[in-house]
């Protein structure tokens, strides 16, 4: 045995920017810096964005304009100037929005104390700057390149009661970084060292410095990226994206009473199981508070391995790569998008990542470049069975009638379970009729292992077996064998299954009990269950569930169907694996085909710029010689636009795309077995309510408006509008129409009214409307459209999106409550009027795109609250009582409940729930439930 000694620890406090969102257009800081005494201007103040590159100074008058921040969100502004206290505010900076700011800086009183100069202390100085630069710049070879311009400004002290060594500056400490290729305003707080531990606080103003040649920016940019891998905030930034491992890290927690245990092995493997153990990666993330911050969480002391870079000494003798802890003061910490934590004090870093000293500081506005996953190239053939995935899923019933709902959740299964965050994000569930024809096709985002979504079955259906289909296209390298396929009868309205066996009273579980809170319940009456998960020795854990209740007189069990303990285990692979056999990639996001068409309709190979229209984005790929192109793993749901073009000589757009259809498995699958048999019956088996589906589940495709135009000549025509006077108007002459719709056209051109993309919570990207007068940032209330007096239902930015500004008249906003428009009207209206009063168009004529289909959103699972007396009177005769794929046990207890109501049918329930343990095995209860 031997100890592991505890390397220094570094806080490095950080007062960061917060990013919540990226503009269409720029944001501008603008402002006067004065003497709060004498409201004299003070010229060439400092006046920067901390720990950026954005920042500026004072002209004579002291005035200032901070170069335009290409991201809204929140920063702490920063203004200094010699002899004067330094001034710091946060900021925040809203979508297209001007900030002024009026600052007065306090004159700083300063005491002059005699210096004695003697030879002693120049070499006591001498010999503390040193000290003091090996502490503050770091000891690699970055760090032997940087060099404090300014030393004089730096004081020195050890304090003999507390046995440390402290420093302090009176001006900026000014640092030419030419190994980053910055150059550094370092305002220093605090400095100070001792035996085993460090800290620094300050504010750091970046300015990019110019290289020479193009080898010299290179070398910046490749020395810029190590730094960052290195970091605590690519850590933080992997753990946000859910991308551990795929990013290189892999992190322990240490066991139950084995916390800050000093002394280790000597072997990491010889700990492995007694003394530390494998993180649970699964929920160290939730929701920050606000839009694009993350809060991380997790117990004791984390030991972060990263498996990317070799150590220089080997923290154990059998791990050759970089070992490092990190401790949060508190029991969480916010970052923001990028890793970068909101207050760094509350994470303190030891090991290989504490090496890293201001030598390595990154301004927060630096970007990495895009993730590259290994080729698969450059993997070892004997490691590429380890890669494999597989799918199972969960139906809420074993059958369906035409036009019901079918609910489901998807498991995703890891043969290696640490590769879970280099693998698909991305599956497939598809619904096959008997003809071998795809008639459902929806795509979701897999999010720690899971995912979970629901359609119609089309009311044309006719009865036969269909076949539910999922998979990932990585998945499709393992062999059909590896695709999951359920037969799904469809059965006629008036038939019903004839149930093949006695239902058992008491069915066994394997990890899952379920007890009600009492034996017997009355129609309407409400159902309380109490899950528990357990292990094979009976201990508690942690499991992520989903949960199907139904009447049992009308959804009839069909035995030998396929569940999660049969179907979700990772068969073994019928031969050894080689790269010639892995012709599907992993998806990230939404990928789709193409070929790209030149100005004669013509194939044609070219470098290709894809833009997204709705919502914008951009990425870029190759067209092969035939014109064929994919781009991959973009993010957005439901549908968006894509135009697609290459650059001729001039410089010059031109082409179009044409979508080609994403290849799919072969339908020639063998097809699994299901034996049921009908009965006929006189009566529908099956009444819908709109709690299973919805009214509105239809919807338009284009929205047509007829009205007559208004003259313009009438300069009081706006007073006769139906809502009243308007508080805001825009005419055409104000509209960009150059954006080709009018939701990219409206923001920050109407004073009060907001336009800006929301994420709330868990839900995916979306763009909202709103006004701005004190509402919820996360939950905002949207104006009412109108198009030429006409209400127009619907989504206020997808009506929006449809109108080409080109036939806009004028855009006019009432900001108060409206009695004529009842609630629909209280949180103000925005109208448009059309220059032909006749139509909203949806084309974009100057830029041919495609459409694509993007992640499906899952609807909620709704069902009726009868303890609320407004809660509808109607008959309740639903077959899926309740539906939650969204379950999880308790980490310590294993313990969960559930709630709901009984509907007007007596008879039996059946629960069944199924669901995967944290160690990855599958789990499975079934219980019933008598109504009486």
């Amino acid at each position: 045995m031997s100890p592991c000694q505890k390397p220094l620890s570094i806080v490095v406090l950080v007062f960061g920017l917060v990013l919540l969102g990226i503009s269409l257009e720029a944001q501008i800081i603008r402002g006067n810096v004065q003497d709060a005494k004498t409201l004299e201007p003070l010229p060439f103040a400092n006046v920067f964005l901390n720990n950026t590159t954005i920042g500026t100074v004072t002209d004579l008058n002291g005035n200032f304009v901070m170069p335009a921040l290409k991201h809204a969100g929140s920063y702490e502004l920063i203004v200094s100037f010699v002899g004067y206290q330094p001034f710091k505010s946060d900021v925040t900076v809203e979508l297209d929005e001007t900030i002024n700011a009026n600052i007065k800086l306090i004159p700083a009183e300063l005491e002059l104390n005699n210096v004695e100069i003697k030879a002693s202390r120049d070499i006591a100085w001498e010999r503390n700057l040193k000290r003091f630069e090996k502490i503050f710049l770091g000891k690699d070879k970055l760090a032997a390149t940087c060099k404090i311009l300014n030393p004089w400004v730096i004081d020195f002290a050890d304090d003999p009661i507390q046995k440390k060594f402290t420093a302090k500056a009176t001006d900026p400490i000014e640092i030419y970084n030419i190994a980053l290729g910055y150059k550094m305003m370092f305002y220093l707080n605090v400095f100070w060292s001792d035996k085993s531990a460090y800290f620094i606080s300050g504010n750091v103003r970046f300015e990019e410095m110019q290289a020479y040649n193009e080898s010299e920016r290179k070398t910046w940019e490749k020395n810029r990226r190590d730094s960052y891998l290195h970091s605590s905030h690519h850590l933080f930034k992997a753990i946000v994206e859910n991308r551990i491992r795929g990013e290189g890290f892999a992190l322990y927690t240490e066991k139950p009473d084995y916390e800050n245990v000093t002394v280790r092995s000597a072997n990491f493997s010889a700990d492995l199981g007694r003394l530390v153990a494998p993180l649970d990666t699964n929920r160290l993330v939730t929701f920050g508070g606000r839009v694009g911050l993350y809060k991380v969480k997790w117990k004791g002391r984390l030991e972060v391995h990263y498996l990317n870079e070799r150590a220089g000494v080997r923290t154990y003798r059998d791990v050759p790569h970089q070992v490092s802890w990190i401790r949060l003061t508190k029991d969480s910490v916010i970052v923001n998008r990028d890793g970068f934590e909101l207050n760094p004090t509350e994470v303190v870093v030891s090991g290989d990542m504490s090496t890293d000293r201001v030598a390595r500081m990154l301004p927060v506005d630096y970007r990495p470049g895009v993730y590259t996953p290994t080729p698969l190239s450059e993997i070892k053939e004997t490691t590429l069975s380890l890669f494999q995935e597989k799918t199972y899923v969960h139906t809420d019933k074993p059958y369906y009638y035409a036009g019901e709902p079918c609910w489901f959740k998807g498991y995703m299964n890891y043969r290696s379970p640490g590769l879970r965050d280099s693998l698909s994000r991305t599956a497939y569930v598809e619904l096959i009729n008997p003809a071998r024809k795809i008639l459902v096709m929806r795509t979701l985002p897999i999010d720690s292992g899971f995912f979970h979504g629901d359609f119609i079955l089309p009311d044309t259906l006719s009865p036969g077996t269909y076949f539910l289909r999922a998979y990932t296209n990585f998945s499709r390298n393992f062999g059909p064998e590896n695709i999951f396929i359920k037969a799904v009868p469809v059965v006629r309205i008036k038939d019903k299954i004839r149930p093949i066996t006695p239902v058992a009273e008491a069915p066994a579980s394997q990890g899952i009990t379920i007890e009600t809170d009492r034996p017997v319940y009355k129609p309407r009456e409400k159902i309380t269950l109490t899950i528990r998960t357990r292990d094979e020795e009976e201990n508690p854990i942690k499991a992520d569930l989903s949960i199907a209740v139904t009447d049992m007189v009308q959804v009839t069990d069909i035995p030998d169907q396929p569940n999660i303990l049969t179907s979700f285990p990772v068969n073994e692979l019928k031969r050894e694996l080689n790269r010639a056999d892995f012709k599907f990639p992993v998806e990230y996001g939404i990928s789709f085909p193409g070929q790209f068409l030149n100005k004669k309709n013509k194939p044609e190979e070219a470098t290709l710029n894809i833009f997204q229209l709705t919502p914008p984005n951009f990425t870029m790929t190759h067209a092969d010689p035939l014109g064929k192109f994919v781009v991959r793993d973009i993010t957005f749901y439901d549908s968006a636009e894509f135009a697609v073009q290459a650059l001729d000589k001039k410089g010059e757009p031109y082409g179009r795309g044409k979508l080609i259809e994403r290849d799919r498995p072969p339908l020639d699958f063998v097809a699994p077995n299901v034996q049921v048999e009908m009965v006929n019956t006189d009566l529908p088996q099956r009444i819908f309510s709109e709690y299973e589906v919805p009214k509105n589940s239809t919807l338009l495709d284009m929205i047509e408006v007829r009205a007559t135009r208004l003259p313009m000549e009438d300069t009081d025509y706006r007073v006769r509008r139906p809502y009243g006077k308007p508080d805001a108007v825009l005419t055409s002459k104000d509209l960009n129409t150059g954006y080709g719709n009018l939701l990219f056209t409206l923001p920050g051109k109407i004073p009060g009214l907001i336009v800006r993309q929301m994420n709330a919570n868990d839900e995916p990207s979306r763009w909202v409307v709103y006004l701005n007068r004190g509402v919820s940032l996360m939950y905002p209330q949207e104006v009412l459209v109108m198009v030429n007096n006409a209400l127009v239902g619907g989504n206020p930015a997808d009506i929006l999106s449809a109108i080409n500004p080109e036939n806009v008249e004028s855009v006019e906003l009432k900001k108060g409550v409206n009695v004529l428009y009842g609630f629909y009207g209280g949180n103000g209206i925005l109208a448009i009027y059309t220059k032909d009063g006749s139509k909203i168009q949806k084309d974009r004529p100057t830029i041919p795109s495609i459409k694509v289909d993007g992640y499906s959103r899952a609807r909620r699972f709704k069902a009726p609250d009868y303890t609320d007396p407004q809660s509808e009177q109607q008959v309740d005769y639903r077959s899926l009582v309740y539906w939650n794929p969204l379950l999880e046990t308790d980490a310590e207890t294993g313990t969960t409940t559930v709630s709901f109501f009984a509907t007007d049918l007596q008879g039996k329930y059946r629960i069944t729930i199924e669901g995967v343990g944290q160690h990855g095995k599958p789990i499975r209860g079934i219980a019933f439930i008598t109504i009486d």
